[in-house]
């Protein structure tokens, strides 16, 4: 965590990309109670678990283009490639010991609670990005759904390192609901979130692909929009089923896939639904839980 916080985009960019990042502890866990059983296990359920942590999703791709080989001449989009290269031995070597968020010496509670529920929202963006991408039947749909995981990335990692800045931003929000985020970000952060996020992805030559599927500049290109879209329709349901922005979003979607606006609700419902049964992994309330307003 950071003593003094930074003002301005170049400084947080820099930090970032040396920084280790840490995983969530229940995946921890969930990693430890895999290897018990790692006779038993097959890439397919490994997969499962690291779609639930975006930083572990971040690690594995980070730790595939550091070791890029020379010849290598395309780019690895998918936990699913990585893992055939490394192997359920090799993904225990290289990644059974990362730290823990929840366990560091500088840990707090508004600290745990940020990037809990980021990653919690981060988890239903990627689920909402594969129904999304299923329906439209994507060539690609794991790249999607990756780009959806990550793609407020940024955010959890500003949680780690600056909480307090982090909480400011929400604070100015609430008090006054005009103002437009990336304004208020400008104003606490010295930049906005989404440029820290390019920024670092061009740092640590991340797949081109997923910096252009996170990339909202080109929000009207059909598969940025899907991530777009579950990204903001994740964001929207943390304020309610009734909220007038996931509204729109439902609409925005119905649009995009003719189809009318009460059978995308009900299909967000769904999704919504099966993310709250992995509610435990975050410890934070669900969207499928505000339904019962």
């Amino acid at each position: 965590m950071l003593s003094k916080p930074f003002t301005d985009l170049q400084q947080w960019i820099n930090y970032f990309a040396e920084q280790a990042t840490p995983i969530l502890a229940h995946t921890h866990v969930e990693m430890r109670g895999f290897h018990a059983r790692i006779d038993e296990i097959g890439l397919h359920e490994i997969t499962g678990l690291i779609r639930h942590d975006p930083l572990l999703t971040l690690n594995i791709l980070r730790y595939q283009e550091e070791h890029r080989h020379t010849r290598q001449t395309t780019d690895v989009t998918t936990i699913d490639r990585v893992l055939l290269m490394i192997g359920v031995v090799g993904f225990f070597r290289l990644f059974g010991s990362l730290p823990c968020l929840e366990t560091q010496s500088d840990a707090q509670k508004i600290m745990i609670y940020g990037a809990h529920r980021t990653c919690a929202r981060s988890y239903l963006a990627s689920l909402i990005a594969e129904m999304f991408s299923n329906y439209r039947r994507d060539i690609e749909p794991k790249e999607v759904i990756t780009a959806a995981l990550l793609h407020d990335t940024a955010e959890i990692l500003l949680w780690l390192a600056s909480p307090r800045q982090m909480m400011m931003i929400q604070e100015t929000l609430r008090s006054n609901p005009s103002m437009r985020s990336q304004d208020v970000q400008i104003k606490i952060l010295g930049c906005k979130i989404n440029h820290i996020q390019q920024g670092l992805v061009e740092k640590w030559h991340l797949p081109r692909t997923l910096l252009h599927l996170i990339d909202d500049h080109y929000a009207d290109e059909p598969r940025v929009k899907i991530v777009h879209l579950a990204a903001s329709i994740a964001r929207h349901l943390e304020k309610g089923w009734d909220n007038p922005y996931f509204w729109q979003d439902v609409h925005e979607c119905a649009l995009l896939f003719n189809i009318e606006p009460y059978l995308v609700y009900q299909q967000i419902r769904d999704v919504a639904l099966t993310a709250a049964r992995n509610w435990g992994w975050y410890e934070e309330q669900p969207a499928a839980a505000l339904l019962i307003r």
